[in-house]
C-alpha cells in the first residue's frame, strides 16, 4: 500500500469513527392517559415535553462532548393502575433514558414500583405525598404536593372566602382522598369541621348528593378530585344553587375542564395549581410561543413536562452521561434550570424543594391568577 493511499485510509477510519461518535440517542418516556375522559390532560404533558425535546435538538444539546438526539416514547396508562404498570415496563422494555409521568397518583405510585426495580428515574406531577415516601430512589415530584397545595386551598377557603360552612367531596381516588384530607387539616386549625362524602361516579345519586349539600347549608364546597365526578357535581350543584363558592384542586384547573363545564365555572369558582406560569419568567414567553404555534394555548401540565425534559437533559449532561445508573446521583443532589419554574432542587425524598402553588379565579370563563389572594 503507497503512502499516499495509506493516508486516504486514516483519514476515512478517522472520519467513520467521529461519525460514529458524534451523536448518541436519548430516549425520554411519557406515561400518561392519552385516552378516555383524561386524555387532554396526557396529551398536554406530551406536548409540553415535545416542545423541550424540539429545544434540546435544535439546540445541539450536548453530553459528554457528544451530541444528543432526543426522543419521545408516548405510553397510554389510560388513568388505570394495572394498565400504568404495563406501561411502565413497556417504556422499560424500550429501553427509555428517563420516564416522565404518571398523571393520576393512582397510577403513578403502583407503577413507581416497576422504575424503582428497573432503575429508571420517574419524574411526576401526581400529588400524593405517598409516592415520595416510599423509599425509591428514582421516584421526583416536580410540583408541590398535597400537603402543600391542601394547605393553600384550607388558607383560601378560611381567611379569603371567610367560610361559616364548608362542605368536603372526594371522588375516592388517592388523589381526591389525598387533597381532602390535607384540606381538613388546615380547616380544622381554624375551628371549621366540616362533613364529607366520597362519591363514586358508577353509583351516585345526584339529586340526593346535592341536597344533602343544600341541607348542610355549606356556603363552600370544596371537592378533590378528576373531571369524572367534579364536573357533574358543578353542574348538577348550580342547578339548584348559582351562588356557592365552588373550590377545587389541580385537576380541575386548567382551561379543558372550564370549557366542559359549559359556562357552570364562570363565576363563584376558585381552584389552585401546583407549579408556575409561564408569565413569571422570561422564558415562559418563548415556551408559550412555540407550544401555541403546534398544539394551541398550554395547559396547565404541559409546563412542568417542559421544564422536567430539560431538568433530565441537565443532569445527564452534569455526569457525563445517559446512563440512569450514572446521572440519578446528579439529579438527586444538583440544582437544576426550570426553564419556567426557576431553579428546582429536589430534597432527600425526591420532593421539589420550595414548591409553589398559585390560586386562581374563574372569571368570564377564563382562569385568572389571583397573586394577592393570600
Amino acid at each position: 500500500m503507497d503512502f499516499l493511499l495509506r493516508c486516504t485510509c486514516t483519514v476515512l477510519a478517522i472520519g467513520l469513527l467521529a461519525g460514529c461518535n458524534r451523536e448518541m440517542d436519548v430516549k425520554i418516556g411519557v406515561a400518561a392517559p392519552m385516552t378516555g375522559p383524561l386524555a387532554q390532560f396526557g396529551k398536554d404533558i406530551q406536548s409540553g415535553a415535545q416542545v423541550a425535546v424540539d429545544e434540546l435538538n435544535q439546540d445541539h444539546f450536548t453530553i459528554n462532548g457528544r451530541r444528543a438526539h432526543f426522543e419521545l416514547v408516548v405510553a397510554d396508562d389510560k388513568a388505570d393502575p394495572e394498565t400504568g404498570k404495563q406501561a411502565a415496563q413497556t417504556l422499560i422494555d424500550a429501553k427509555v433514558n428517563a420516564v416522565f409521568g404518571d398523571f393520576n397518583s393512582g397510577v403513578t405510585i403502583p407503577a413507581s414500583a416497576v422504575y424503582a426495580k428497573a432503575g429508571i428515574p420517574q419524574m411526576s406531577v401526581s400529588t400524593n405525598p405517598k409516592y415520595t415516601r416510599q423509599g425509591f430512589k428514582t421516584a421526583f415530584r416536580i410540583l408541590a404536593d398535597d400537603i402543600q397545595q391542601g394547605t393553600t386551598i384550607g388558607l383560601l377557603i378560611s381567611e379569603k372566602l371567610k367560610a361559616k360552612s364548608v362542605y368536603i367531596v372526594d371522588d375516592g381516588t388517592p388523589f381526591g382522598i389525598g387533597l381532602a384530607d390535607e384540606v381538613i387539616k388546615q380547616l380544622k386549625t381554624k375551628n371549621i369541621a366540616p362533613p364529607r362524602v366520597s362519591i363514586n361516579p358508577k353509583a351516585v345519586d345526584w339529586a340526593a348528593e346535592i341536597q344533602k349539600i343544600k341541607d348542610s347549608k355549606a356556603d363552600v364546597v370544596f371537592f378533590g378530585g378528576d373531571e369524572g365526578v367534579g364536573l357533574p357535581l358543578i353542574k348538577e350543584l348550580r342547578k339548584t344553587d348559582t351562588s356557592i363558592r365552588f373550590v377545587a384542586g389541580d385537576a380541575l384547573c386548567d382551561q379543558s375542564p372550564i370549557q366542559h363545564a359549559q359556562g357552570d365555572l364562570n363565576s363563584n369558582y376558585y381552584c389552585t395549581v401546583a407549579g408556575v406560569p409561564p408569565s413569571w419568567l422570561s422564558a415562559g414567553a418563548g415556551f408559550t410561543q412555540a407550544y401555541t404555534a403546534k398544539y394551541g394555548k398550554p395547559g396547565a401540565y404541559a409546563v412542568p413536562a417542559y421544564d422536567g425534559i430539560h431538568i433530565f437533559a441537565q443532569a445527564m449532561q452534569e455526569a457525563s452521561s445517559s446512563d440512569p445508573a450514572v446521572y440519578l446521583p446528579f439529579l438527586a443532589k444538583g440544582s437544576f434550570d426550570g426553564k419556567i419554574q426557576g431553579s428546582v432542587e429536589f430534597d432527600e425524598k425526591g420532593d421539589v424543594k420550595d414548591g409553589t402553588v398559585v390560586i386562581y379565579q374563574s372569571i368570564g370563563g377564563e382562569l385568572v391568577e389571583q397573586r394577592s389572594v393570600l
